[in-house]
């Protein structure tokens, strides 16, 4: 057959992603599995100033993803917070940063980094768990810039441009998450995370942004203990407003979503909310 020379094939590039790991054998075998993915690891051994990885997370081509060991954000060691970590990087609200690590190192630093991670990932990694979690990142980093593989120049210009407003429900959610947020920061010694609402806003969160959220990142949706958010799951569950739903690729991964019911009554309660918001209004009924 002769060669049809009318189609030239495009190399797309690969997503760069940051791997931050002090274990040798784990990150050789995190670089290797995110080659074959059609990534570009860049392996770090620490996030020390000195060590590279910090200049590499500021510099082009933009990182999309990182992928951190527990033990590279431990607080004793005065390792940066995850949202210094954003803020270094050219694509600050698009990076998507994943957690890795056994049960004793997660449960030191969750506490202090939840808001900010994508997605927790127990060691030892399987391999097909590793490409999912990757998987899903890619697609919420080019959700949040909502123009993938594209430079970072013509990213900015676009980002210069007037944007749509978002729907009035993440504005009211955003607004009551800024509140939290505030109250938190004044009180928190003393003041308790509302957990059952956390979870249900995230999960109206996803319904409007169609994505899918699984019960780890559920649990960490919560700021509560994960024993607790689990029993706040099950609740809902029994009051029919949420329920789960399998990975049809892995059936031992699931993810939770709002029920119908569970929907429209998160929702009224937000447009209940949105005349108190600063210059809000009333959204609109769907």
């Amino acid at each position: 057959m002769g060669e049809d020379r009318g189609q030239e094939s495009v190399s797309l590039p690969r997503v760069p992603v940051l791997v931050v790991d002090g274990d040798a054998a784990s990150l050789d075998y995190v670089t290797r599995t995110l080659v074959q993915a059609d990534c570009d690891p860049q392996p770090f051994s620490d996030l020390d100033a000195g060590g590279g990885a910090l200049a590499r997370l500021g510099a082009e081509p933009p990182i999309a993803i990182a992928l951190l060991d527990a033990r590279a954000l431990d607080p004793l060691s005065g390792a940066p917070e995850i949202s210094e970590l954003r803020r270094r990087s050219p694509l600050r609200h698009a990076l998507q940063v994943l957690l890795c690590g056994d049960a004793v190192d997660l449960g030191r630093v969750l506490p202090r980094q939840r808001p900010d991670i994508t997605d927790v990932l127990p060691k030892p990694i399987e391999r097909y768990t590793l490409l999912l979690a990757i998987e899903e990142a890619k697609r919420r980093h080019a959700a949040a810039i909502r123009w993938p593989a594209m430079g970072v120049a013509e990213a900015n210009r676009r980002a210069s441009a007037p944007r749509r407003e978002p729907p009035a429900e993440l504005r009211v959610l955003q607004w009551l998450r800024d509140v939290d947020e505030q109250r938190q920061t004044s009180l928190g010694s003393v003041l308790e995370p509302d957990a059952t609402w956390n979870m249900l806003a995230e999960l109206l969160r996803a319904r409007i942004t169609k994505r899918r959220v699984s019960v780890t990142s559920l649990c960490l949706a919560s700021r509560t203990p994960v024993t607790s958010a689990l029993r706040r799951i099950d609740r809902l569950l029994a009051e029919g407003l949420i329920t789960y739903a399998l990975d049809p690729k892995d059936r031992r991964r699931k993810y939770v979503e709002l029920t119908g019911e569970g929907a429209n009554r998160i929702q009224s309660a937000v447009r209940a909310l949105a005349p108190h918001m600063p210059g809000g209004s009333p959204p609109p009924a769907t």
